[in-house]
């Protein structure tokens, strides 16, 4: 949990580290899905393990950004974390690529699918709603003539 804005007037410097993870990961998982695959994301913020960063994979980030853990645990932070992460990829069976490649294409914000054009077999089912009409047109004017004008209003059918 972040400290109230009141503690952290007093302090120098910026935050960073494990405490900003819950929250970029938050928001790594709330915009991957409203851009495209197109537009990569870089995870940042409290990544100090291999799982820290493959769990920024997992959740849409096509690259990974250390700082915190590099300033306190020197050079080797990297090659360490990158170990670690080679180990659990390992042991998934998966690569790196593979990781952020199917959770990118995955979770991005997809396009809706153009409109589905006319088929002809439905201009087809039209046509036959027309015949139809006109043969009912047809049964109608029969029955008109056996039982005599006299006794129904004449109006003249519509065009078909």
């Amino acid at each position: 949990m972040l400290r109230s804005s009141i503690a952290n007037k007093v302090e120098q410097g910026g935050l960073s580290g494990k405490p900003l993870k819950p929250y970029t990961l938050a928001a790594l998982r709330i915009l991957r899905p409203q851009i495209p695959a197109s537009i990569p994301l870089i995870g940042c913020g409290g990544i100090s393990t291999g799982a820290d960063a493959l769990e920024y994979a997992k959740a849409g980030a096509s690259l990974v950004q250390i700082y915190t853990s590099f300033g306190y645990d020197g050079a080797g932070a990297c090659r360490r974390i990158k170990d670690e992460l080679n180990e659990l990829l390992a042991k998934e069976g998966t690569t790196w690529q593979g990781i952020v490649n199917g959770a990118v294409n995955e979770l991005s914000w997809k396009p809706a699918p153009p409109p589905v054009p006319v088929q002809a077999e439905e201009l087809s089912s039209v046509e036959v709603l027309i015949n139809e009409a006109k043969d009912l047109g047809r049964m109608l004017d029969q029955l008109s003539e056996e039982f005599g004008s006299g006794d129904m209003i004449d109006t003249p059918a519509p065009p078909l």
